[in-house]
């Protein structure tokens, strides 16, 4: 697999399929861009399951070293997840023989571009319909802004990101209400994702002061990896709407599945999403979750309850009505109900690999070499 590594919901799925690949006999080995592994959920599995890991810096030598390692490597799998940039390695990967080549689509990627990155999507797309055995996406929209002759192309197909029910079933080491304060009587919301401006972390804050003016007192957990400057815009809108002890910026988290069984409700707030895993995660337990109306969101809530959905440009009075719902939501259900329910979906993370290993084994490989995937 070549991707970048990081700590958001595309690293999380991706490292959620790398084991039970594994298992299937798989050899997993991980290609990340840049100088060094970097850190994120997608490492650490790789270094459990997978075969190597060889970071690839991207500069003007990338090319080369790239056809260097297929040659060495001779996978019979290179599966990328880089948007239409993917088509770079895998026309490199054609030109080394590796049989099966996969791009893979995670976001809608639905906000203005500059000439260069709109020139540079232009390349890719050309190189993938030269190159790409197989191209995937998370949802239809994530095809549709990434690749847009998908429909009309027998390679395309899109594959629904799974959930490991285990992980967010398995108890975590801390008492979140103890830890951010909160009082018997409080709400406790969840939000998690990076510290970017798509995410619109700060419209968090003027949602709580409408609850405090209903009279509901309210805090909103953040987990993510942080930056500066996004964090100081939720902070700077947490003082503006008088809700500055209420709002808690906790980091980069592995215990989520814990810290949902503690909230009463989830809001996201992104307006950039393929498939939301902070959206499909509290759903599969049982979490009440108010989100933006995006497409990923209204393919969640067509297969699963639970989900309230929120026009992009929706005032706080309308978000706090959305995250009453959820609340309710949550207090009315219990978590092993929707776990059942979430093993039949068509999340179900057993039915992602088998399209996984379907599409790798679909052609015949050079000799009768084990499967290898270079991602």
């Amino acid at each position: 697999m070549l991707s970048v590594p990081g700590t958001g919901g595309t690293e999380m799925r991706l490292a959620e399929v790398v084991p039970p690949l594994a298992r299937a006999g798989a050899t997993t080995h991980l290609l990340p861009l840049g100088s060094e592994p970097g850190t994120g959920p997608l490492l650490d599995v790789g270094q459990e399951h997978g075969g190597t890991i060889t970071p690839i810096p991207l500069d003007l030598r990338f090319p080369v070293r790239f056809l260097r390692l297929l040659r060495d490597m001779r996978p019979t799998v290179i599966h990328v997840d880089c948007a239409n940039f993917s088509g770079i390695p895998l026309a490199l990967a054609a030109l080394a023989d590796v049989p099966v080549r996969v791009a893979h689509f995670h976001g809608d990627d639905n906000l203005p571009r500059s000439h260069r990155r709109r020139a540079t999507r232009w390349i890719g797309r050309r190189l993938l319909r030269w190159s790409a055995t197989d191209i995937i996406g998370v949802s239809p929209s994530s095809l549709d802004h990434g690749f847009p002759t998908w429909r009309q192309d027998p390679r395309c197909q899109v594959v629904l990101n799974g959930l490991d029910l285990g992980r967010l079933l398995r108890p975590g080491p801390d008492d979140l209400r103890a830890l951010i304060g909160a009082g018997d009587g409080d709400l406790v919301f969840l939000t998690v994702g990076r510290a970017s401006p798509e995410k619109r972390r700060w419209l968090i804050p003027p949602i709580l002061g409408e609850l405090r003016d209903r009279g509901i007192s309210a805090h909103a957990v953040l987990v993510g990896a942080g930056d500066d400057a996004d964090d100081g815009r939720v902070r700077r809108a947490a003082e503006s709407a008088g809700v500055a002890d209420k709002v808690h910026l906790i980091g980069v988290r592995t215990d989520i599945g814990s810290l949902l069984g503690q909230v009463d409700a989830v809001i996201h707030p992104s307006c950039l999403e393929g498939l939301p895993g902070s959206v499909l995660e509290p759903v599969a337990v049982g979490v009440g979750t108010v989100a933006t109306d995006l497409p990923g969101v209204r393919l969640i809530a067509g297969e699963l309850p639970g989900v309230a959905i929120v026009p992009a440009n929706a005032p706080a009075h309308q978000w706090a009505d959305a995250a009453l719902d959820a609340v309710r939501f949550t207090a009315a259900g219990d978590r092993q109900t929707a776990a059942d329910r979430f093993r039949d979906s068509v999340f179900a993370l057993d039915a992602v690999i088998d399209t996984h290993l379907a599409m790798y084994r679909r052609r015949p490989h050079r000799g009768r070499r084990p499967l290898r995937a270079a991602r």
